[in-house]
């Protein structure tokens, strides 16, 4: 294929393709100046036409049109105009059947923008797609309508989309992790975790996040542990905002505030090596209210450096600890360092500055990690090589928290 042809924006939409499920945060009055938004679910399946030149999807909603009985079903065409070497984006749904006037644009340093012209009950109107997507598994359109020739615009829609398997599943790429230590009010640690095991989960992960684990940590009654994952910085600042910005947080964020004393304890880590970060889970998270009998122990190693860990402690570390920690027995499920970046939003802190690598182990439960601790006690070997990295890169002795799985963590033992 000719290169000129080849990137051209033909290819453009490509990451659409597949089946995904859909967040929708939609106005329930536009142009109104309101922030009443209303929440609701929606499964698309994208396919190509025409080579990859065109697509087609259906957009089946549980949304009910007022007036209606039935629930909303849509499908969208796009085509790419060789000649101009743009989109044109066409919609209809299952209420009228018509194909709408075309929105026309195209991809710029990764974000797609479309623009038409519309009616609003009665007004003329402007109206805006703007798409964008991160890795694989997550993308985001908003639509946004202008009276005022586009000189201001109110978004009124956002459709967060996630990837799913043949299962039904969400998919994740967890290149970039967090791991978040909230100091808690006194006994208000379980007040904040049913909150957040009810209302917090699926809409951070609705939004492109991954909530990967939720701990209490056994040694510090009121500290509330965990940790989540994005497919990279420029998608963790959008789907940080696309939340904390979002109606969900806006409803329930002073109840949870409330029960937090300090949440600016975050390290910002990616895997020290392509393997080296967590599996996929094996089994579907909990309902929400399921309670679980044995949730095991997870073990967060944090090793503070005097330097990247990448000159030269990873390799110390995995030559001369990691065999030591599992000799005592200790199943190493992950390892992490320090993500270099700078934050990407600034809107929630990070301890910027530091150089870590963090350890993650599983245990069966509470006495197979006092066996652990014992044996790792008494593993002359153990001391000796931490004695050696305290020389050369280590600035204290590991710290090591023993964090025990809420209900609904995924990564559990």
């Amino acid at each position: 294929m000719n290169a000129a042809i080849g990137h051209d924006g033909r290819h453009d939409f490509d990451f659409l393709h597949g089946h995904w499920r859909i967040r929708n945060e939609r106005l329930r009055q536009r142009l109104a100046d309101s922030n009443d938004w209303e929440i609701f679910g929606a499964t698309q399946w994208c396919q190509p036409l025409l080579g990859g030149m065109g697509n087609v999807d259906d957009f089946v909603s549980d949304w009910v049109r007022p007036g209606e009985h039935e629930r909303f079903i849509g499908m969208t065409l796009r085509l790419f105009d060789v000649d101009a070497r743009h989109w044109n984006i066409y919609w209809a749904g299952n209420h009228d059947g018509v194909l709408d006037s075309p929105m026309t644009g195209s991809f710029a340093d990764g974000t797609g923008l479309f623009h038409g012209v519309d009616e609003h009950e009665g007004r003329p109107v402007r109206v805006r797609f703007t798409w964008t997507h991160h890795g694989r598994t997550a993308a985001h359109w908003r639509q946004a309508f202008s009276v005022d020739d586009g000189h201001t615009w109110e978004t009124n829609w956002h459709m967060w989309f996630r990837r799913v398997d043949a299962d039904g599943r969400l998919l994740h790429e967890d290149n970039v992790i967090e791991l978040r230590q909230y100091a808690m009010q006194p006994g208000r640690r379980d007040e904040l975790v049913e909150l957040f095991e009810r209302e917090f989960i699926e809409p951070q992960e609705a939004v492109g996040m991954h909530v990967i684990g939720t701990f209490r940590d056994l040694d510090a009654p009121e500290r509330f542990v965990w940790l989540r994952g994005f497919a990279d910085m420029p998608g963790r600042a959008e789907a940080l905002d696309g939340f904390y910005s979002g109606p969900t947080w806006q409803q329930h964020r002073n109840a949870a505030n409330a029960t937090i004393v300090d949440s600016d304890d975050v390290l910002l880590l990616r895997p020290a090596r392509m393997d080296s970060g967590f599996a996929p889970a094996a089994r579907e998270r909990a309902a929400v209210g399921s309670v679980s009998p044995s949730n095991g122990v997870i073990e967060a190693g944090v090793c503070a450096l005097d330097m990247p860990a990448q000159d030269g402690f990873l390799e110390r570390f995995e030559r001369q600890l990691a065999p030591r920690l599992r000799a005592a027995g200790a199943d190493l499920i992950g390892v992490y360092v320090t993500e270099a970046s700078a934050n990407t939003y600034p809107r929630l802190p990070v301890r910027e500055g530091e150089q870590v690598l963090v350890w993650f182990a599983r245990f069966a439960d509470v006495d197979a990690h006092h066996r652990y601790e014992t044996a790792l006690l008494g593993d002359g070997e153990w001391r000796t090589a931490v004695a050696q990295a305290l020389l050369h890169g280590l600035k204290q002795p590991p710290q090591r928290m023993r964090l025990s799985p809420t209900d609904r963590s995924e990564l559990r033992a």
